[in-house]
């Protein structure tokens, strides 16, 4: 017996299953807890790309309390969903939906800040608060038809192609087994890739323009409107002496005074647009990274499907998948910590929840 053959991957498979998703859990559930405070925070309430962030983290939250929990329970061989049809059912749609609406939400934040950075006056007046929430219904509703397959497709005693759980697509369903694995494949990991690569490129591409257009204009205007004095007319000293005064220079430093505020306020709103942005690149970066594995690996089961495989091979196929959708929920787990290491914003509404 060769070396390669005598490695024992049903140990590899439980050790990852049983010890794996104790910190992701542990680390995941107190993150996407503080991501939800912070995120209805007064500060954020009318932020829409916020808006997408909060409704992200509550799919990611149940995608770790059902999808992560069961596969830790499988290590333990004490997981209902291998033994119970309905819960099995049940499992396998929540933890697809869910993936499925968080991957979409990021989405439709990298589409808002599209829109948002737009130099174009008409394209920014079409992000509006309620666009926000009819997309959010959308992608809930569409998720629903889009992975309504399973409590069909997907059945205990299963056992498919040397799968570590019983749980699994229908072993006698081609039909079954293709439709699951490319809807999972398009759907929830590279279509929204696509999206969210495509939308930060544009808004990386409209955040230069913005920078190439700015125009001094604004900061001589507040410098006149400080330098200003009103004008006196010296034709005439007695006529100027029977001219009522003019009014007090006070007030018009409290105009400047008003204009530079106005003109403060709206940069720090640029400045927390602009840590969104950087926000919403790295978590696209992240979320590409971790879901490339399961990706890779739909991709093939679907090529591959009609092969005759040898135990060896299915073993090996079996503790990739295990990797891969560690991977995966990785990505639901470490939002919050990504948001505090690179967002200035973020991390200042911690400390205000904190005091």
């Amino acid at each position: 017996m060769s070396n390669t053959s005598s490695i024992n991957f049903g140990l590899i498979i439980q050790t990852i299953n049983r010890y794996v998703p104790i910190p992701l859990l542990f680390f995941g559930i107190i993150g996407n807890l503080l991501n939800i405070f912070i995120f209805t925070r007064l500060v954020f309430r009318t932020n829409i790309c916020v808006i997408y962030f909060l409704a992200s983290t509550i799919s990611d939250s149940f995608s770790l309390g059902i999808g992560l929990v069961t596969r830790l329970l499988a290590g333990f061989n004490v997981d209902p969903t291998q033994y119970s049809s309905g819960l099995c059912k049940i499992k396998f749609f929540i933890t697809y939906y869910s993936a499925y609406t968080g991957a979409w939400f990021i989405s439709l934040a990298c589409i808002e800040r599209y829109l948002c950075s737009s130099t174009n006056v008409r394209t920014r007046q079409f992000v509006t608060i309620k666009r926000a929430y009819i997309s959010i219904i959308i992608i809930l509703i569409s998720g629903f038809l889009a992975f309504g397959e399973q409590f069909y497709c997907i059945d205990i005693n299963q056992q498919l192609l040397g799968a570590p759980q019983s749980c699994y697509q229908l072993k006698r369903n081609i039909a079954c087994q293709i439709a699951d694995s490319l809807l999972q494949f398009l759907l929830e990991i590279l279509t929204p890739a696509i999206v969210m690569i495509m939308f930060g490129l544009l808004v990386l591409r409209n955040v230069r323009r913005k920078r190439s257009r700015i125009n001094p204009r604004e900061r001589i205007n507040i410098l006149a409107s400080i330098m200003a004095v009103p004008a006196v007319n010296s034709f005439n000293a007695e006529q100027q002496q029977q001219q009522p005064p003019p009014p007090p220079p006070v007030n018009i430093k409290n105009a400047a005074k008003n204009q530079l505020l106005s003109t403060n306020i709206s940069r720090t709103a640029q400045k927390r647009d602009a840590q969104l942005i950087i926000l919403l690149i790295i978590q696209v970066a992240t979320f590409v990274i971790c879901s490339c594995p399961a990706s890779i690996y739909k991709f093939y089961s679907v090529a591959t499907i009609y092969d005759i495989k040898s135990s060896l091979r299915q073993a090996i196929e079996s503790t990739f998948v295990a990797v891969s959708l560690q991977a995966f929920f990785l990505n639901n787990a470490i939002k919050f910590y990504i948001y505090t290491l690179c967002g200035a914003i973020f991390r200042k509404e911690l400390m205000k929840l904190f005091r």
